[in-house]
C-alpha cells in the first residue's frame, strides 16, 4: 500500500470522511479534524511509517499533500541511513 493510501486510511477513519474523498490537493481545514483528533492522526502515522513528526511543522501543512510530502521526506531519511 503506497503512502498516500495509508494516509488517506488514517485520516479518513478518524475525521470520519470517505477515503475517496481525500485527495492530495485537499485542504486539511475542510477535513473538519480537531486538536484531539490530530493527536489520533499524528499518532497513527508516527506508527504506521515508524517516523517522529514535528508537531510545529504541522501547522505549514494546508493539503494533505503537504502532509504527505512531509511524511514521504522522514521514510527518505529514514531510508537512507
Amino acid at each position: 500500500m503506497s503512502t498516500l493510501d495509508e494516509l488517506k486510511k488514517i485520516l479518513a477513519r478518524v475525521s470520519r470522511h470517505s477515503e475517496q474523498d481525500i485527495a492530495p490537493e485537499t485542504a486539511l481545514k475542510d477535513l473538519k479534524i480537531d486538536s484531539l483528533h490530530w493527536v489520533q492522526i499524528i499518532v497513527a502515522v508516527e506508527g504506521t511509517f515508524d517516523i517522529e513528526i514535528d508537531i510545529d511543522r504541522m501547522r505549514e501543512f494546508v493539503t494533505v499533500g503537504d502532509f504527505l510530502n512531509h511524511i514521504d521526506e522522514l521514510v527518505g531519511a529514514l531510508d537512507d541511513t
